[in-house]
Formats: structure tokens, sequence, C-alpha cells
């Protein structure tokens, strides 16, 4: 079988693809301004105030903000750039109690666990975290997954990252709800080249210029990449471009942006553990690949409305994949879909005066019209593919939120939220339309909070908050347990299942020191879930999705960061304890007849500690010659975690590992030289681990099966500013 780059049939040219149509877009992101050294106009002093995005949807008052969501995390731009992470996956390894694996067998698509909960790229896994990009929602609606190789990660200005489940923000945010916002043109003008290359014949591009010119501005960003990959045949292709258009009155503040990706990554999967130790490089089913397009608009917008603040969204969204899977025996599957939505959001906010304090509100609705077509084939050497499965659905999503915080004394704040949705999943088996079917979910989730502040810097605070996951297309059309599925999946009109219900009780306490210097949290969370969905074994090759009783998750988050004269030091903590709390019998590989958990057991790859520091420090400073030198050093340590497959906690766990990655930094005027060594002791480890069957071997013994974490490598890139 050609393992190399694949062509794509009778399609029109995309010129994120072709890379000499990039080309052109470098040299055109750093031409001189057409303006010149012309200077911005003034802009109206009536403008806006400030906003914030942590914790809501859509932009509103710093002061409303406060007391809507629990724990919050921020991640800038610098931060990203200072440890040259290629995904958001990677980005979010930063944070307290969060940890991701490989199971894919592919650097870009990692999966993400934080508080317990899932977020993924791999479809039929349990996805609690929700990410949005500018405000929309890009899980995925055929399975909530999320393809991180998507996102525009080198065009984002921050991350904002809302702990527990996010009343406000939308459904399905039962850990978290993550949003990416991103970057618009501003003062001074920005225009920059970077070029980078490293280990395993990784190339990259980048371009990005933007600007701010009286009451317009606009900013565009391209990449491309292109890697060998380390293990045999996994060569991936990333293309990204971004564009936004801004403008900004006395009282309108507006953008429009258009995102686009061109993808084509191979993927290695996991290995028998003999294979693991003595040939991590091998693919043991080479082959398989992921290989999506996709396209969205999306205008933001926000203005003021008399005393009160509107905020609006609106976007467009196409995405077309194509998922290869070579299976040890034939036939081999593959699976495209096809994603057509649309949707959008209406907020307003404002203050009222009761008992002489201020009462702030907000209150909206959002919706989203969602068609997503799936088809599955069996695929062998000697004929066509044949067409096994065709299923669609219209699914319509429609929500109503509220929320308000008002002063109960001086220093102490109470928060009253809550968030109401239809869900419409309607399912046609084009195949066989006797297999059609109708799916409705209704739900409300409240959320109450107080926050004290104490004064000199320390804040505490209380929240109890309750979110739901309406079951995914791909669990409705298999939970059936008459019926069951044969892997990877054939889909029908299952009996309905019910919705994944969280409540999370959480307390934590912050200090910012003056200054700004010093930062510090503490907090516990437990999580109680009802009705969490898992596969269930009816055979070995076969099973559904059903519903199980309870499971819990609980823990606790320790930050700290000090910062002071161009040092800075962090160091984080999370600990998780992710437990079964009522009896089930669940899939496994290693028995057809599948295996039962009862309360206590823990959820596979799950780590119970997750700990991470860091410094970055100057070596040399700017002075009269310009240049200047930073080094940077980040640790982490990962802990023990059972298996997929032996929820039960009857075989041996993946070992805990720790490693290392370096960073140097040297700029000199409008040039820069990074280097990054990811992996500096060249640990070996295992992120993953789950079992299955090897045909390999004699019999066809059911075995553990590990992905190798990536061994010491380095890249090198050079930019400049124009």
């Amino acid at each position: 079988m050609d393992c190399g780059l694949a062509v794509r049939p009778a399609s029109p040219q995309s010129p994120i693809r072709n890379p000499q149509l990039l080309a052109g877009a470098l040299i055109l992101a750093s031409l001189p301004s057409l303006a010149g050294a012309q200077q911005p106009d003034s802009l109206p002093t009536d403008t806006l105030a400030a906003v914030v995005v942590s914790g809501v949807r859509l932009p509103t008052v710093r002061e409303l903000a406060r007391g809507l969501a629990g724990r919050t995390a921020t991640l800038h731009a610098a931060d990203l750039d200072a440890r040259g992470v290629r995904s958001l996956a990677d980005a979010l390894e930063q944070l307290p109690g969060i940890t991701t694996s490989d199971e894919l067998g592919a650097p870009g698509q990692l999966d993400v666990t934080l508080r317990g909960f899932q977020v993924s790229p791999t479809i039929g896994l349990p996805q609690g975290v929700t990410v949005y990009l500018d405000g929309v929602r890009v899980n995925e609606p055929d399975a909530h997954e999320v393809n991180f190789d998507l996102l525009p990660l080198e065009d984002v200005d921050h991350v904002d990252v809302t702990y527990g489940p996010s009343v406000l923000l939308g459904r399905n945010s039962l850990g978290a709800a993550v949003n990416l916002v991103t970057r618009r043109g501003t003062v001074p003008a920005e225009r920059e080249v970077e070029v980078s290359g490293g280990s395993f014949g990784r190339y990259e591009l980048k371009a990005r210029a933007g600007d701010r010119r009286g009451m317009w501005d606009y900013y565009v960003g391209t990449r491309y990449e292109h890697e060998d990959g380390w293990r045999a045949a996994t060569p991936s292709r990333t293309a990204t471009l971004f564009g936004k258009l801004g403008v900004t009155s006395g009282t309108w503040d507006a953008t429009l942006s258009y995102a686009a990706a061109d993808n084509r990554i191979f993927q290695a999967g996991s290995l028998p553990e003999s294979a693991y130790a003595a040939a991590p490089r091998v693919n043991f089913t080479p082959g398989d690949y992921f290989a999506p397009l996709a396209h969205l608009v999306t205008l933001n917008a926000h203005r003021l409305v008399g005393g009160m603040q509107l905020a609006l969204n609106g976007f467009g969204r196409a995405l077309t994949t194509d998922q290869f899977n070579r299976n040890a025996s034939p036939p081999d599957t593959r699976e495209r879909n096809r994603e057509r939505l649309g949707g959008g959001a209406v907020q307003v906010s404002g203050s009222v005066a009761l008992a002489g304090r201020p009462l702030r509100w907000l209150a909206g609705v959002d919706g989203a019209y969602q068609h997503t077509a799936v088809r599955l084939y069996a695929v062998r050497s000697t004929s066509p593919d044949s067409l096994t499965e065709s299923v669609l659905t219209n699914e319509v999503d429609l929500g109503a939120f509220v929320g308000a915080n008002w002063p109960l004394a001086p220093a102490l704040t109470a928060t009253v939220a809550g968030r109401y949705d239809y869900i419409r999943v309607p399912f046609e088996d084009l195949l066989d339309p006797g297999q059609s079917g109708l799916n409705i979910f209704r739900r409300l989730s409240p959320r109450v909070g107080l926050t004290w502040s104490a004064g000199s810097g320390h804040e505490l605070f209380w929240s109890v908050s309750r979110g739901f996951r309406a079951p995914a297309l791909v669990e409705i059309g298999c939970a059936d347990p008459a019926a069951a599925c044969p892997l990877p999946f054939a889909l029908g009109p299952d009996p309905a299942l019910r919705p994944v219900i969280a409540t999370t009780y959480e307390s934590g306490w912050h200090f910012r020191g003056p200054g700004g210097h010093v930062d510090l949290s503490a907090d516990a969370f437990w999580t109680d879930v009802s009705d969490d969905i898992f596969f269930v074994a009816s055979n070995l090759t076969a099973g559904y999705f059903q519903n199980i009783g309870a499971t819990r998750r609980a823990g606790i988050e320790l930050a700290g960061q000090w910062e002071s004269g161009g040092v800075r030091l962090y160091a984080n903590y999370g600990y998780t304890a992710a437990t079964f709390r009522s009896a089930a019998r669940l899939a496994t590989p290693r028995d057809p007849a599948g295996e039962t958990v009862v309360p206590g057991d823990v959820l596979p790859l799950v780590p119970d500690s997750r700990a991470n520091a860091g410094i970055q420090a100057p070596v040399v400073a700017g002075g009269t010659t310009g240049r200047s030198l930073r080094v940077g050093v980040d640790a982490r340590y990962v802990g023990r975690q059972w298996l997929r497959g032996d929820e039960a906690n009857t075989t041996r766990r993946l070992p805990d590992y720790a490693a290392a990655d370096a960073s140097l930094l040297l700029e000199w005027q409008r040039f820069e030289l990074r280097c990054m060594v990811r992996n500096v002791f060249d640990r070996r480890y295992a992120s993953f681990g789950t079992f299955a069957a090897n045909p390999l071997a004699p019999g066809s013994p059911v075995q553990r099966f590990l992905t190798p974490g990536l061994p010491r490598h380095v890249q090198v890139s050079v930019s400049a500013e124009f």
C-alpha cells in the first residue's frame, strides 16, 4: 500500500494547500504598510468599556463576569510562543491537572483529560469539555470530538479556560469550557515572517500581518507545516489561513473573520507491548490517515444601547473529512463525513440599582442548525469501496441563558445563573429508511455562587453548578442491546439514551500580590455524574452505548507564579480521583463477555497526580547592543494510569513518568532566533494504553497495546519583523 501523500480527487484547489500560493502570502505579509508612516487616526472618546469573555460566550463588562465562573485560567500568545506549542492540547498541558495522551499516534491529535473529563479527536469517546473559537462551538456534531489540527493556534491572542460546568457558555461543558480568542489588528502595525525546521523532517512557514487605521483594523495569518514523522509512514501536512477585519466606532465594535484548514495527517496508533519495547518507531497498521477540509466565517459585534450592552455572534461552518483505517484483517474501513453548520447568539447585559447596590445582569439566546452526513465504507484492494452505512441528521440546538450578580455586602457578591437547552436530533438512515428515528433532549442547568474579596489581594469563592451533555449521533445510533454494533460502528435508530448530568461543588482561594508579581491559587472540586455513557460489550467485536448509574471526579488544584525583573517561575499540581460509583458491565477486549466494575474502581487514563514547573530567565539583557538572550526550562510529572479496557482495575497500570523541555530565545533588533528541545533527557514513556488482539502473534491473543511518547527532538526557528 502506498503510504505517501495521496492526491484528493477532483476538487477545487485550496490556496492554503498549495505551498507556492502560500509563499505568495508570506511575501505579501512582509510588505510595508500601504499607509507608510502615517499615524493612526484618533478614536472617539466615548468608546465601549473594556470587556472580557472568561466564563461567558460573548463579551461583557469585567464586573459582571466576576463570579459567573469558578476557577479560570488564561494563556496568552507569549505563553504559547515560549513553549513552541503546535496544538491546543500542547498549550493546555501548562495548566494544573491537565494531562495529554496519544491514542492516534499523531502529535497534532492528542487527547486531553481535564478533571477526569476528556476532549479528543477520537470518535466514540465520551467528550466532557467544550471548545469555542471566538465564541463558536467547534466540537463536531457527529461525536462531539474536537479536531485540534483545525484550530489556528498561531493566530490566537489568548486562551480562556473556565473550569467546571459552564452554564453560560453552553451545553456539554461538564469538566470545562475553552474559548480561543483570535488576534486583531493593533497599533503599532505588525508584520512577521517565521521559518523553522527540526527533527523528523519537520519544517514550517508562518506569516502574519496586522494594523489599525482609524476606525478600521485588519489581521491576516497563514501557516504551512510538513513533517515526515518520527514513526514509520507517518507524514503530515497542515495548512491554515486566518483573516479578520474589524471596525470600532463610538458605540460599535465588530469583527468579521475567516478561518480555513486543509490537512492530511497519517496516524501510527498504538503497538503491542513487545513491539513498543523493541522498536517503538514501528507502525503496526501503516496507512491510517485523517484528511479534513474546513471553512469557518464568524461575525462578532457589540455596542452600547442606552445603558445596556448588546453583543451579537453569527457563524457559518463547513467541514468534510476522510478518515481511513487499515485493519489487521480485511476489509479496511473508511469514514467520510460532511458537515454544514450555521447559527448565532444574542446577549444583552446591564446594571440596575437594587437596595442601593448595583445588580449586574445578562440574558441571551443562542441557536444552531447542524447538518451532518456520515458514510462508512468497507475497503478491499480487489474491489471498489462498498458503502455499508449512510446516515444523516439535521440537528437543531436552541438555548436561553440568564445570569446576575449582586453584592450582599461590600466584600461579598452572590451569583445566580441558569441555562435552558432544547436539542432536536432526527436520525435518518439513507440505506434503510425504516430505521429512521427522532431524539429530543431538554434540560435546565443552574448555577449559584458566592465570592468574598478578603482584601490585600485575597479572594475566596464557592459555587455549585450543573451541566449536561446530550448523547452524540454515534452514541444514539448504537444504543440497542438487542442489536449490538460491529466495530467501528453500524448505526441505527436505537432506544434513546439519557443525557449525562454533572453536578459540581467547588471552593477556591486566589491571591494576587502587589504589582502582580505573585499569583497563587488553590481549588477543590467534587463532581457527581449521573447517566454517564460508556460502551458496553456484547462480545469481543461488538457492543453498544449505554447509560450507567454514576461516576465521580473529585480533586484539588494548586498553582503559583512569581514574576520580577524578567524572571518567571511557575509551579502547578493537580490531584484527581475519578471513580465509578455504581456497578456496571462494560466492554473490554480482554473478555468477550465484558467486565464488571464496582464502586471505587478508577476510570482509565486519568492519572491521580499531575505536576509541572518551569522557569524563564534572561541571561543577557537588551542593553546598547539590542541583543537579549533568554533561557527556559519546563518539567512535568504524570502519575500512573489504568489502561483503557481495564476499567475493573485488574491488570498493571501505565508507569508514571517525568519529562523536561528546554528553550533558548535570542532577540536582536527585529530578528528572533528560537531553539526548542523537547524531552531533553530522551525519556521513554507511554502516554496511552489499551488492549487489542494481535493478529501477528500465534493464536491472535489479546495483548497490551501502548503508544510511545515522542523521543528527544529539536526545532529551530528564525523570525523577522518588518
